[in-house]
């Protein structure tokens, strides 16, 4: 993460895992693992992501579903 307070990533088929997630902080999400991330600050955050898939747009799956679980 670039810039922001905190962040929270949630990750899993049923967004079981949290991560909180700061400035200057480093995260991995395995590819095919569905995630939210949730900003509850005023603030805005911002994070870099990078994918070493070719085919990386082609192969993002949106999941809308996952925002009505988030916690």
């Amino acid at each position: 993460m670039t810039a922001g307070q905190e962040i929270e990533i949630w990750s899993g088929s049923e967004l079981e895992q949290c991560e909180l997630v700061h400035a200057g902080d480093y995260l991995f999400i395995p590819a095919g693992v569905p995630h939210v991330a949730v900003n509850r600050s005023t603030e805005n955050a911002e994070f870099l992501g990078a994918r070493n898939d070719p085919a990386a747009n082609e192969s993002v799956v949106l999941m809308p579903e996952l925002d009505n679980i988030v916690p």
